[in-house]
């Protein structure tokens, strides 16, 4: 009988879904970095903030070719704005991803997630030449998202 009993809990627990939150909490976009049609890896130093906000996203990365970023959870669009320092000159250039907002369950142990569709993606073309959206779908897979072409360099 105690073995009976035992065996039932120990089935029991191992039959249950234990889904750790953590593992799945961030949905975020990646942008690779692009020229002369290459990825190219950033030599200078870049800073990304969110326009309207004292909130930096990247800080003084450098020698980078892409990077990931949160999406904001209920706003229609984000507008980001990239600063590229170098030797004796700094640059900054605005990027506007626009998108759609899709809630996500998962499990009632876990909170409601946050989908997105990116629509468009516009910048204010200073140092970005084009923008291509590779894969719109922002979930929780890690993929390229968006392309930044730069002007090419002479």
């Amino acid at each position: 009988m105690r073995k009976t009993f035992i065996l039932l809990a120990l089935l029991a627990f191992s039959s249950c879904d234990q889904v750790d939150c953590t593992l799945y909490s961030t949905v975020s976009y990646t942008c690779g970095l692009y020229a002369d049609g290459s990825s190219v890896a950033l030599n200078d130093v870049l800073t990304i903030t969110a326009m309207g906000t004292d909130s930096v996203l990247l800080n003084q990365a450098s020698n980078v070719n892409a990077f990931t970023l949160p999406m904001s959870m209920t706003m229609e669009a984000d507008t980001l704005v990239l600063y590229i320092e170098g030797d004796g000159y700094s640059i900054y250039d605005t990027l506007r991803v626009e998108k759609t907002n899709q809630p996500h369950f998962e499990s009632p142990d876990c909170p409601t997630r946050m989908f997105h569709t990116i629509t468009r993606v516009s910048s204010t073309h200073n140092f970005i030449d084009s923008t291509v959206v590779t894969n719109p779908q922002v979930n929780y897979a890690n993929v390229e998202n968006i392309q930044i072409h730069f002007y090419p360099v002479d």
